[in-house]
C-alpha cells in the first residue's frame, strides 16, 4: 500500500523587517515599507508584499476601506515577490519573479459585468518594466500589467472591502466559503499631496488565492 501523501498545510502569515528587492527601482523602492508581509505555505514564502508607507488618496475612505475613488488608478500599492505555482483572478499564471503592483479599476463597458464581487484590483507588472512611482493611466496600465502571462491578459489581484477595521491586522481570512483566501490590510495613508497633514489608515482584503467567473 502506498505511503499517504503528506497534508497540506494551512496557510500562515508574518510580518517582519526586511529591505524591498533590489529589483524594484529606486523611485518606488525609496516610498515602501521595510516590513515585508509574508504568506508562507508548506514553509515556504509564497506571496511577499512590500506596501507603500503611506498610501496617497484621492477622498477620504468611506467606512475607512477601499472604494472606487478612494485612490487614484494607476497609483503604486506596493511590491510582490512570488515564488512557486500560483495563478491570478483569472486563473493565469503568475509566473515566480518580482512585481510592482498598482491599483486597477475594472471598466463598466459590459465585458467585464459580474466576473468579480468589486472593481478594484491589484495589478502586477514585472519590475523591469516599472520604474516611475508617478501613478500610470489606464490604457498604460493595461498593457503593462498585461507582459505577464502567455494570454496577455492584466495580471489582477481582486481587492475587496473590509467590513470591520477592528481586530489584528494583517491577517488571513477566507471568503465566500472559503474559495477566496484573502489577506486583510490596514495601512497608512495620506489624503493630499506629500505635505498634507491629514493623515489615516485604508484598509482592504486582497485575495491571494482564488478566482472569479471568467
Amino acid at each position: 500500500m502506498p505511503a499517504a501523501l503528506p497534508a497540506a498545510q494551512a496557510a500562515k502569515l508574518t510580518q517582519t523587517a526586511a529591505k524591498p528587492p533590489a529589483e524594484i527601482a529606486e523611485p518606488i523602492r525609496a516610498v515602501l515599507d521595510g516590513k515585508v508581509v509574508r504568506i508562507v505555505k508548506d514553509d515556504k514564502a509564497s506571496f511577499e508584499f512590500w506596501f507603500r508607507k503611506e498610501l496617497p488618496l484621492a477622498e477620504k475612505p468611506a467606512g475607512g476601506t477601499l472604494g472606487l475613488g478612494t485612490m487614484k488608478e494607476g497609483s503604486i500599492l506596493g511590491a510582490v515577490r512570488v515564488a512557486g505555482e500560483h495563478y491570478d483572478f483569472r486563473n493565469e499564471e503568475i509566473p515566480p519573479g518580482v512585481y510592482t503592483v498598482r491599483l486597477g479599476i475594472q471598466p463598466e463597458d459590459g465585458n467585464h459585468l459580474g466576473v468579480a464581487p468589486t472593481r478594484t484590483f491589484a495589478l502586477l507588472i514585472p519590475a523591469k518594466h516599472d520604474t516611475k512611482l508617478e501613478p500610470v493611466g489606464h490604457e498604460q496600465l493595461m498593457k503593462a500589467a498585461a507582459k505577464i502571462n502567455a494570454a496577455m491578459h492584466p495580471s489582477s489581484l481582486n481587492l475587496q472591502p473590509v467590513e470591520k477595521a477592528e481586530g489584528e491586522f494583517p491577517r488571513l481570512e477566507e471568503r465566500t466559503g472559503g474559495d477566496h483566501k484573502v489577506v486583510l490590510l490596514k495601512l497608512s495613508a495620506r489624503l493630499g499631496d506629500a505635505n498634507s497633514k491629514e493623515t489615516t489608515t485604508l484598509t482592504f482584503a486582497l485575495v491571494y488565492d482564488g478566482q472569479g467567473t471568467i
